[in-house]
């Protein structure tokens, strides 16, 4: 496993060293799904106050959870919210696999991490939990869906409430998947991106550290946005998640939703589905349909986090260039095959995905893709690292 540096950088006087007590009110979430805070912790405008506790963060679709003393370590299974752990300064003290997770969007950004730090919670993100594994680690607050560990791990309500009566509450709300998905929530419980991330800065009292997030995201998009064609102009993609392999002639499709955080950066910079709304997203599909639709772009979801260029290339783009089906199809001979985050796009990936799709679409517009994350020229990037990390690292 690879040995890198850990971080928990933290803002003066916010973090208290443990979580003395924290209560689940049980209250129903309001109709939007927001923070419904009678939240001691800072003010209207959202700054921290001289005494951060007790404070209470509504999660929907969870209730309200009131915190006695502010969390420092945490649980989670890999997803969006261990990109927004690590977008606040922290890394968690457990989780399950990371073999896919963006570490190496970490290590650009030159954040500590360090792996062996991490104890386990099973041996997979979807499979293999014990209990007895979320007990050692010591977290105070677990950034999980509780409906998650309903379906990976078949546990009713009264296994997972053991497990949070014993270390911290459950107050992650997945968004990996918009409302129209059979794996989604329901349009009353479903946070866009930085609204979930709002909540759980505020159950770390990071309210600052979030707002200096929320400016530079605003400021990415406007030079983005500035920057693109007509609407009539963008091109269609069909996404295709994660583990794509041309040669088995069967894919398992992603929409772009708005509500779809996976595929985000193709929403955001206004492409559109190839197929027409009668195809259901979240299907299994061949070649005869992609062939059919023949999208100007084809995305694979998590390889730009969970592949190197060169494997990219290895197992994906000359695959499909030496498949009979595959080479007739308009992406594969324009080598308009996308490389999204997927999964884990939470504020860092989200990032560099919307960088690297812009970039790879109009490169007369945003400058060159390199293939290589690490190998945008400073002078061509569309957003600062070195803000970035002053952010993470609390130095802003």
């Amino acid at each position: 496993m690879p040995q890198r540096r850990r971080v928990l950088a933290t803002t003066a006087g916010v973090l208290a060293t443990s979580l003395a007590g924290c209560t689940n009110s049980g209250s129903e979430p309001s109709d939007d799904g927001s923070t419904s805070a009678d939240d001691d912790s800072s003010s209207s405008d959202g700054s921290e106050s001289s005494d951060p506790t007790p404070y209470t963060v509504e999660i929907a679709p969870h209730g309200e959870f009131t915190f006695d003393e502010v969390p420092e370590e945490y649980a989670v299974i890999p997803s969006v919210f261990l990109d927004i752990g690590m977008a606040l300064g922290k890394q968690p003290v457990a989780a399950t696999t990371l073999e896919r997770a963006p570490t190496k969007l970490y290590d650009i950004l030159d954040l500590e991490f360090d792996e062996d730090e991490i104890m386990a919670l099973a041996n997979e993100a979807e499979s293999g939990y014990d209990k007895e594994s979320f007990y050692a680690p010591g977290q105070d607050v677990n950034l999980i869906d509780r409906r998650d560990l309903g379906r990976f791990a078949d546990w009713d309500d009264s296994d997972i409430q053991e497990i949070e009566d014993a270390t911290g509450p459950f107050v992650g709300s997945g968004i990996r998947f918009g409302p129209t998905h059979p794996f989604g929530p329901d349009q009353d419980t479903y946070y866009e991106l930085y609204d979930v991330f709002e909540k759980i800065a505020t159950v770390f009292q990071e309210q600052e550290r979030y707002q200096q997030w929320e400016s530079l995201h605003d400021e990415f998009m406007e030079t983005i946005e500035s920057e693109l064609p007509p609407e009539d102009e963008r091109p269609s993609v069909i996404p295709l998640w994660r583990g794509v392999d041309p040669t088995t002639g069967e894919f398992y499709i992603s929409d772009i939703h708005q509500y779809h955080n996976q595929t985000k950066p193709l929403e955001r910079l206004g492409l559109t589905n190839a197929y027409d709304e009668e195809l259901p997203g979240g299907g299994f599909i061949g070649y005869e349909e992609l062939l059919e639709y023949d999208p100007d772009y084809i995305s694979i979801g998590g390889s730009l986090v969970s592949s190197t260029h060169e494997e990219f290339v290895n197992n994906v783009v000359e695959p499909f260039e030496n498949d009979s089906n595959g080479q007739q199809l308009t992406a594969v001979q324009e080598r308009n095959l996308l490389r999204i985050g997927d999964q884990y796009q939470g504020p860092i990936v989200d990032l560099f995905a919307t960088e690297a799709v812009a970039k790879m679409i109009w490169p007369d517009r945003f400058g060159e893709w390199p293939g290589p994350v690490d190998e945008v020229p400073e002078d061509e990037q569309l957003f600062d690292r070195q803000r970035v990390r002053d952010i993470i690292t609390g130095d802003f």
